[in-house]
């Protein structure tokens, strides 16, 4: 393999869907040449597929919602029609866009596929996604829509006391429409799916998905039984202890595990209130662990950088329990900062936090 051939790689390793006469443009040569070099590495296997799908892939395709996160914090118990003093935040959200967020910050490679309407937050999160390393090519403009937003209001005990997430536009992320990302998902290294998709959607993942391993964030308990029907074909499942009631129709955690593991789930992880995580994997005994000792700042979003930690160790061909212990650290570096993606989280500092708990 040439010089030239290794630079194209490179390219399509970043996106795999870059069309020719971008390539042509980065490397200042001609679109025809370009197309000589993909025919040969064609030849010699390095790619295969549409969309310059490269024979060996480590990278994720996240799906789900990306949405407008607007935040309150005020001192209240619950909704009264009068108005209270506080502070508001705006900033970019969504499970499968945070989650994203934090593998790119852990230098993954990770492609985006979801919906924004053609406004203003829509423009606002596709920009901010991309700056943080996320591919966003794959992300759905949807004209006449508007993009996803979660307005939450907490209290100062980080409580929430009311929250409306409007993720209609998903409704509009329909199989026809995710078709056209077909052989990006077939060639991941993983999946990672959030219940924020529809029935429809999820079993079009399942169905392209084939072998690849499926990462799935329950979201809620109103939205954990969309994936009833594909507990066989999930690898990892982080739920809630509710939503893993909900889901194995058991109120006793041991037996709730046991019955999710027979339906065909392989690996569980259950974010606990005290952010501790129980972890089980077929075949093999429950275990528990606690979080590093780190300052807490603010609690949102660390369930997305936990999951993050989840797939960067499972890519990294790490066993479960080191993954999740790395991914307690991601949590715990989440919680220590303002912003629900930590722009500090990397590989050395989760590391670093192991090692050297404060």
């Amino acid at each position: 393999m040439n010089e030239r051939e290794k630079q194209i790689l490179k390219i399509l390793r970043r996106n795999p869907l870059i069309q020719q006469h971008e390539i042509a443009q980065i490397l200042d040569i001609s679109r025809s040449r370009v197309a000589a070099h993909i025919m040969d590495l064609m030849r010699k296997g390095a790619i295969k597929g549409k969309g310059y799908i490269l024979t060996e892939q480590d990278y994720c395709v996240a799906l789900g919602a990306i949405n407008m996160d607007i935040r309150g914090v005020a001192d209240i118990r619950f909704p009264e029609p009068s108005s209270h003093p506080g502070a508001i935040q705006c900033a970019a959200g969504g499970v499968a866009r945070n989650i994203a967020h934090n593998l790119a910050l852990l230098g993954r490679e990770v492609h985006l596929i979801s919906a924004v309407g053609s406004d203003f937050y829509g423009e606002t999160l596709l920009e901010q996604t991309r700056l943080a390393g996320v591919n966003v090519q794959s992300t759905i403009r949807l004209h006449g829509q508007s993009t996803a937003t979660y307005l939450s209001i907490a209290n100062p005990q980080d409580d929430t006391v009311l929250a409306i997430n409007d993720t209609h536009i998903l409704q509009e992320l329909t199989p026809q429409l995710l078709n056209q990302s077909r052989e990006l998902l077939a060639h991941a290294g993983v999946v990672l799916a959030d219940c924020n998709l529809t029935a429809e959607s999820l079993e079009w993942v399942f169905t392209l998905a084939g072998d690849v391993p499926v990462f799935v964030d329950t979201v809620s308990e109103f939205k954990a039984d969309r994936i009833k029907p594909w507990l066989s074909r999930i690898h990892t499942l982080k739920p809630t202890l509710k939503e893993l009631q909900i889901l194995a129709e058991c109120d006793d955690r041991q037996a709730a595990l046991t019955t999710l593991h027979e339906k065909g789930v392989q690996r569980v992880v259950v974010c606990l209130e005290d952010d501790s995580v129980l972890c089980s994997e077929q075949g093999a005994e429950p275990f528990l662990l606690a979080p590093p000792e780190h300052p807490v700042v603010d609690r949102f979003g660390a369930d997305d950088a936990f999951m993050a930690g989840l797939i960067y160790g499972f890519l990294d061909g790490s066993d479960f329990a080191d993954a999740a212990r790395f991914a307690l650290a991601c949590a715990a570096l989440s919680r220590a900062s303002e912003s629900i993606n930590n722009p500090s989280l990397s590989v050395d500092n989760a590391w670093s936090l192991l090692n050297n708990p404060q």
